[in-house]
């Protein structure tokens, strides 16, 4: 009976283990990472994923209420992968507004998925900066 127990009791930490969730946040010297994306400049942003990661791996653009972004004209932004099986496709597309959390896709985890932020058509201009707690996010694991 003891053993049952014992045993129940570590098949749930290992599940309750592999469930964990990760939100990584962009590869990058240092924060603030300024974004300022225009159709003539696109903005790449890259996540390194931790080895051994249990996917989902799920791009999350989050920004809490009152959060200074910028947009002018167009302000619809594509997202493009840039490695992977993906290379080269439109994976979603976005707009980043304050006191919104917006699923942009979700993906097989890989070790580096980079991705090009451009205007998806017209004039236009979006600008905020990535710091701890918002901007855009690997989700990494099963977090919903």
């Amino acid at each position: 009976m003891r053993f049952t127990t014992i045993a129940a009791t570590v098949i749930a930490a290992a599940a309750s283990a592999s469930a964990a969730c990760l939100e990584q946040a962009p590869s990058a010297l240092g924060f603030p990472i300024n974004f300022d994306i225009t159709p003539s400049r696109p903005n790449t942003i890259s996540f390194q994923i931790p080895p051994n990661s249990a996917g989902p791996c799920q791009l999350v653009a989050k920004f809490p209420d009152g959060y200074p972004i910028t947009s002018t004209g167009s302000d619809l932004v594509n997202v493009v992968a840039l490695d992977g099986p993906a290379q080269g496709a439109l994976v979603g597309s976005l707009r980043f507004r304050p006191g919104t959390k917006t699923f942009v896709n979700s993906f097989a985890c890989r070790d580096v998925m980079t991705y090009e932020l451009e205007i998806a058509q017209g004039t236009g201009e979006v600008k905020f900066s990535e710091v701890q707690g918002a901007g855009l996010f690997m989700d990494v694991g099963d977090c919903y």
